[in-house]
Order: structure tokens, then C-alpha cells, then sequence
């Protein structure tokens, strides 16, 4: 157990960092941000989005010995923390759109891939199924439907962003930001965010109906 809980926090610490690396630049849980580091590493900036890639595949490799050690502690662990992230991310990136849907109404359109007529609807509904499935994944037991509904959105991104790649359109997904990307290195880093994130997504998507409480309340 002890090899397990060693293991497992210190890959929850990469993940953070990771993922803030790729996803939330100047944060305090970033380095490459940093003038220290940067004095070290003057353009260690330029490779925020391979330090988040890096950690986060180093976490991941650490979750097989946490597994093999205590694989019940690890399930709960994993599970636990993906359900909080995720789900807390999806309620954090809805709730600046729906104070905007203008804003958000605005970046669509600048997709070119919906018609029109349809941009309006899809910024005041879409924001809506973030926060409200990303609540849902934290405190009901519907796990399994709620990561699909999540695993379709991703799917969702994944799409949106390729398209406009193949467009050569230098524009974020829109998921934490309303600006759009100032070159396609930052369109680039939001479909490698996504595609990271769509894998542990897929594994809730396997897991068994349970609230967190009920999780941790069974042996």
C-alpha cells in the first residue's frame, strides 16, 4: 500500500503539472513560465506543450507499479481523481461562455464548419451540457453515461480543432479561453491537450456505476 500511495501522488503531482503546462501557462504549478527557469532554459517556453506531454506519460507509467502493489487502492485513487478533474474542468470552462455566449457565438463562427443559422444555439446550448455533465460526473453514480457524453464533446474538439488545422486557421478550441490562438502552435497544443485527455476518459467510460462515496465505502 505503501509503494501504491507513493506512487500514485506522485503521479496526481505530474498530471497537475502536466496538464497546466499544456493547458494553463503561467500558473504557479508551471515552469516554463518562470525567469528562473527560463534563465536556465532561455527557450524553455517554446516547449511548455512537451514538458505537460512528458509528465503526464511519466504518470502514467508510474500508475503500473502503483497497480501491481495495490490495485484496489489504485482503481479508487485514479477513478476519484479523473472524475474531479475532468468533471471540474468541463464546469470551469463552461462557466466564462455562459457569461459570454456572444463571445463564444463569435469563435464558432470563426470555425466555418456550422452554418450560420446554428452558431447562435450551439453557444447558449453547448456551455450548458459542459457544466451540467461535468457536475453530474462528480456527484452521481451515472459514471459510465456521463464519460460518454464527455467522450462525445472530446470527440467533438478533436474534430473542430483538425478542421480548422486542415484549414490552416489558427484558433483555440475555445475550452478556457474566448481568444482566438495567435498561431497554429496554440491550435496544435489544444488537440494535443484533448487527445491526452480523451484516453483516462474512455477508461470511466468502462467503470462501474457508483457514486464516489459508495466507491470508497465498498472494499
Amino acid at each position: 500500500m505503501i509503494i501504491a500511495i507513493i506512487c500514485l501522488s506522485i503521479a496526481t503531482l505530474l498530471t497537475s503539472f502536466g496538464i497546466a503546462e499544456i493547458s494553463f501557462p503561467e500558473t504557479f504549478l508551471t515552469l516554463t513560465d518562470k525567469d528562473w527557469f527560463l534563465k536556465i532554459f532561455p527557450n524553455a517556453w517554446k516547449y511548455a506543450t512537451h514538458f505537460g506531454v512528458i509528465a503526464v506519460s511519466i504518470a502514467g507509467l508510474l500508475v503500473i507499479p502503483a497497480w501491481k502493489s495495490d490495485r484496489a487502492l489504485s482503481e479508487k485513487t485514479l477513478e476519484t481523481l479523473l472524475r474531479l478533474g475532468l468533471g471540474g474542468m468541463f464546469i470551469f470552462s463552461s462557466l466564462f461562455k455562459i457569461q459570454d455566449p456572444l463571445g463564444f457565438a463569435v469563435l464558432i463562427a470563426q470555425y466555418q464548419f456550422l452554418p450560420e443559422f446554428i452558431n447562435n444555439f450551439f453557444a447558449l446550448v453547448y456551455p450548458q451540457f459542459e457544466l451540467w455533465f461535468g457536475v453530474a460526473l462528480i456527484v452521481t453514480p451515472y459514471t459510465r453515461e456521463t464519460a460518454l457524453v464527455i467522450f462525445l464533446m472530446f470527440i467533438s474538439f478533436i474534430i473542430a480543432l483538425s478542421w480548422a488545422l486542415f484549414h490552416d486557421l489558427a484558433i483555440t478550441c475555445g475550452c478556457f479561453q474566448l481568444e482566438g490562438a495567435q498561431s497554429k502552435n496554440e491550435t496544435w497544443t489544444s488537440l494535443i491537450r484533448d487527445l491526452v485527455l480523451i484516453g483516462p476518459n474512455f477508461w470511466l467510460m468502462l467503470r462501474k456505476n457508483k457514486s464516489l462515496i459508495r466507491l470508497w465505502r465498498e472494499k
